[in-house]
C-alpha cells in the first residue's frame, strides 16, 4: 500500500511541466535569502574608537572585495565559449577581517591596546597589518547559454577550483 502511495506521489511530481525550472527557482530563492542574511558575521576588531567608523571601514573592505570577486567571475564566465550575459551571486561565510597594528597602553592595574593611527591627506586611518578574506559558501550563476550542459559543467569546475568549493555548492542556470 505504501509502495503505491510513493509511486503515485512521484508520478504526480513527474507529471508537473518544467519541474526542473521550479526546483531551480526555489534553489535560487533560498540562496538569495542566505546571501542577504549572511552579512554581519566576523569582522573588524579595532579595540577602541568610533564604532560607526569601524563598521563603515569593515563594510567598505567587504564590499570592495565581494564586488571585485563577483566582477572577476562575471568576466571569466562570460568569456567562456557559449556564454553570454552573466550574473553572479556569492554567499560569503563572514566579512573581511582586518588585523591592525596596535600599541600597548600599560596602566597601573591592567594593560590594554589601541590601534596605531596615521594621518594622511587630512584623514586618520589605522595601520592594517593583514586582511583575512572570507570563504565562499555557495555561488549562483545565471548565464545566457546556460542551457548548454557542457558550459554548465565548465563553469562549475572553474568556480570549484577558483573558490575552493565543492561542486554541489555551485548552481548554474540559464538566463531567461
Amino acid at each position: 500500500m505504501e509502495e503505491k502511495k510513493k509511486n503515485s506521489f512521484f508520478n504526480k511530481i513527474k507529471s508537473i511541466k518544467h519541474i526542473e525550472i521550479i526546483i531551480a527557482a526555489i534553489a535560487v530563492g533560498i540562496m538569495l535569502i542566505i546571501y542577504f542574511t549572511s552579512f554581519g558575521g566576523g569582522g573588524l576588531s579595532i579595540g577602541s574608537g568610533n564604532d560607526r567608523d569601524n563598521d563603515h571601514m569593515q563594510d567598505s573592505f567587504h564590499s570592495d572585495y565581494t564586488r571585485r570577486m563577483q566582477a572577476q567571475i562575471v568576466n571569466l564566465v562570460s568569456s567562456m565559449e557559449g556564454a553570454g550575459e552573466t550574473r553572479v551571486v556569492i554567499n560569503w561565510e563572514s566579512s573581511v577581517e582586518l588585523i591592525l597594528a596596535k600599541t600597548v597602553n600599560e596602566g597601573t592595574n591592567s594593560s590594554s591596546s589601541s590601534p596605531v593611527i596615521i594621518n594622511m591627506g587630512g584623514s586618520s586611518r589605522p595601520i592594517i597589518i593583514k586582511e583575512i578574506y572570507p570563504r565562499a559558501l555557495g555561488v549562483v550563476v545565471v548565464v545566457a547559454g546556460g542551457e548548454n550542459a557542457r558550459l554548465r559543467v565548465n563553469i562549475i569546475m572553474t568556480l570549484s577550483v577558483l573558490l575552493n568549493l565543492e561542486p554541489e555548492f555551485i548552481l548554474v542556470f540559464p538566463m531567461g
